[in-house]
């Protein structure tokens, strides 16, 4: 008997603990140096943060922080969390991810969106562009103090290319926790069947 109230603990436990992980506040690193965390987009820039928000007017309005689901019209907006960037100019360049090495030796060719950086006394700084080409992009964001002092922030994204991967996560989230419940049941019915038959006479 003690083995099979020990198996449902312990199913109980498992479910408990899944349901847990599933709900608990996220904190997970995006690309680059974007992360999701406490349901917010955030940009980690030298020692400051700022929050980053997308999103597209056309269809059903979503917001994102690395992958945008299709092309078009995008917004995009980073605000200051760090008291300090609001004394900071601001900037930020889009250009296509084509490396690195590339990207050094013909900046101007890949750009597809520029914001010069200047200050923003509310601390926020937006824009929107219409990507017209679905692919890879890298936004660079740069912060920049009235003492020549700057801090450059990257994060790759992809524009109308997410449809099936950006699921993907999402897919084997639910095979592991449907996995896992599987498995503590199994363990329960197998505990249930090795339980000791009661009232056999003693010879």
């Amino acid at each position: 008997m003690a083995s099979v109230s020990g198996a449902r603990g312990l199913f109980a436990g498992a479910v408990i603990a899944a349901a847990a992980f599933f709900a608990a506040p996220t904190t997970a690193f995006a690309h680059g140096g974007v992360m999701l965390e406490q349901d917010e987009c955030v940009l980690r820039i030298g020692p400051n943060t700022m929050h980053f928000i997308g999103y597209q007017r056309a269809g059903e309005e979503a917001e994102f922080c690395e992958d945008i689901a299709k092309t078009g019209p995008t917004v995009i907006a980073l605000t200051a969390v760090s008291p300090d960037l609001r004394d900071m100019a601001i900037g930020i360049r889009v250009v296509k991810d084509v490396g690195e090495e590339k990207e050094k030796a013909n900046l101007d060719a890949i750009t597809v969106a520029y914001i010069e950086p200047k200050v923003y006394r509310n601390g926020t700084m937006s824009f929107e562009h219409d990507f017209k080409d679905a692919g890879h992009y890298v936004g660079i964001v740069t912060v920049r103090d009235d003492l020549g002092n700057e801090w450059v922030s990257r994060f790759p994204f992809s524009v109308g290319l997410y449809t099936f991967w950006g699921m993907l996560e999402y897919i084997l989230y639910a095979v592991g926790f449907v996995s896992l419940v599987g498995l503590m049941w199994w363990t329960l019915r197998a505990n249930a069947k090795k339980k000791p038959a009661t009232g056999d006479a003693i010879a």
